[in-house]
């Protein structure tokens, strides 16, 4: 990384916090192949030595807590894959950096994550098929996107689902993709370097939901989660999907009365550290890193604020 790299972010770094969001770590072959997010092992510690020189790595608490998170970065995984604790874990303890894991209720207890029945029916050709008995009322430029626009009601298109293959007579296994309840209650026990934040009973766009699916939603893992003691963090929920459509004013009054502060958004910016903190809930922002090069780039995604 060159002189004018390296002073750009160390500027960024001093009027910004940094959340990662991460999902699948793994070498895989045939991850790279599904629509999810996926970093390799080597590509995930190579993106924390980087951004150690610029960020002091500390848990969550500790980045919503603090009245000055410029300069702090914190680490997040979404969605509770089984090989965080595999591939990522190691590296995360050879460092001694904290992380927080994202988890939903409905995967965790064994539950079909609805996304990957929509990734089922791209792989299978079905989608034509599907649509035919699943008619939505928003379209975009793929199946995949227009299935998690806020006009689709996330809650009715896992119903024609759970229709559709029953239909058919398809059957789709849970494997171990994703890490159970009683895998992670026991990793989070025996290790203090991680935490677990609520991301929704089963991870539909909640501004597609109605009042009472919303409330549902936000409320049903908390008394699960309430297990964990020492792990789970009472006031931070991470949005599902994190866009700014993907919530709305109902949203922000549902996760306000659950007991929610802080908001982990996913829109790709550093968190602002002249953000108001009085505000609540306060919306945290996340980075996703997509390649090997994390400080070119954040510097190309986070261009207005580098300037």
């Amino acid at each position: 990384m060159d002189n004018h790299n390296q002073n750009r972010l160390k500027i960024l770094s001093h009027s910004h916090g940094l959340v990662l969001l991460y999902h699948s770590i793994s070498s895989d072959a045939r991850l790279f192949q599904k629509p999810i997010h996926n970093i390799k092992p080597e590509i995930f510690e190579k993106h924390i030595s980087e951004l150690s020189e610029f960020f002091q790595f500390v848990s969550m608490v500790e980045f919503v807590c603090a009245d000055d998170p410029s300069g702090l970065a914190t680490i997040t995984f979404d969605d509770g894959y089984r090989n965080v604790l595999t591939n990522a874990l190691p590296i995360l303890e050879g460092a001694q950096i904290p992380a927080t894991i994202c988890v939903n209720s409905s995967v965790l207890f064994g539950q079909i994550n609805w996304r990957d029945k929509i990734r089922f029916l791209i792989q299978h050709n079905l989608t034509e098929d599907f649509m035919v008995t699943c008619c939505l009322p928003e379209t975009e430029s793929t199946f995949y996107r227009f299935s998690k626009h806020p006009a689709n009601n996330s809650a009715l298109i896992d119903h024609r689902l759970n229709e559709y293959f029953k239909n058919h007579a398809i059957e789709i296994k849970q494997d171990r993709t994703y890490l159970n309840s009683k895998d992670l209650k026991a990793c989070t026990k025996s290790n203090k370097l991680l935490s677990v934040i609520n991301h929704s009973a089963s991870h539909y766009v909640l501004s597609s939901l109605t009042n009472e699916e919303q409330i549902h939603e936000i409320n049903e893992p908390r008394q699960w989660l309430s297990e964990f003691s020492r792990a789970y963090l009472e006031n931070v929920f991470a949005v599902p999907f994190g866009g700014s459509r993907d919530i709305n004013e109902k949203s922000l009054e549902f996760v306000i009365e659950a007991g929610y502060h802080n908001l982990l958004m996913s829109r790709q910016r550093l968190h602002p550290t002249n953000q108001l903190t009085s505000h609540k809930p306060r919306m945290i922002e996340r980075f996703m890193p997509r390649s090997e090069d994390i400080i070119e780039e954040i510097l190309r995604t986070c261009s207005e604020l580098s300037v």
